[in-house]
């Protein structure tokens, strides 16, 4: 009797397979350790993916790239409270990426900038700032794919040293800015704190 078949076949399996955006090219150094000492940074290789927004995946890949040269990244030991600051408005404490979506929105619609949206000079900057402002506030809820949101992005990773501060913050497509987030975070969980790292992006 021909076993029936219960799983696609391995060609189809790869095919649907998610692509991964970040991986470690030396992880076997690193695995192998078991968290000593390895001589030499972390490697870590960023390729764009086809559901990801380009111009912001080549953007934040060739800032990471640069900064690694430059000898500024590093595995960063985890903080919770990193990103918390007291929002001076509440009084309340609240993320910076949080605090820095609000004031975006608050400076695309001061002053009646979204009250008209045809007739005017300032048409085409009125619907840009439209656009922008429903990108902002949909990107504090869940992200299924890109072009659904906004994020504010650190230019520089906490994970990899980064500052937690406004001028180190962007906007970016929130799909492409969590993908690639979480799959850094999973390259570089066997690299040790305060380990090196450098970045290469594929062409």
């Amino acid at each position: 009797m021909v076993k029936k078949r219960t799983a696609p076949p391995r060609k189809a399996q790869a095919k649907g397979a998610r692509i991964v955006s970040a991986y470690l090219e030396n992880a076997d150094v690193f695995r192998t350790a078991k968290g000593g000492k390895v001589d030499g940074p972390a490697v870590l290789v960023l390729r764009n993916r086809p559901d990801f927004h380009k111009r912001d995946f080549d953007r934040k890949a060739r800032d990471l790239e640069r900064l690694g040269k430059e000898g500024r990244l590093k595995k960063a030991t985890p903080d919770r409270d990193s990103n918390k600051v007291t929002d001076r408005s509440t009084g309340k404490r609240r993320t910076r990426t949080n605090v820095y979506r609000d004031r975006l929105i608050r400076r695309l619609t001061k002053d009646g900038r979204l009250s008209k949206d045809k007739g005017t000079t300032a048409t085409n900057k009125y619907l840009a700032n439209k656009r922008a402002v429903e990108q902002l506030y949909a990107g504090k809820g869940p992200i299924t794919s890109r072009g659904q949101g906004l994020d504010p992005d650190h230019i520089q990773d906490l994970q990899m040293d980064g500052e937690d501060i406004y001028a180190n913050l962007r906007p970016m497509d929130a799909w492409t800015n969590r993908q690639l987030g979480s799959d850094i975070s999973v390259a570089l969980r066997d690299v040790p704190e305060g380990t090196p790292i450098i970045v290469k992006v594929l062409p």
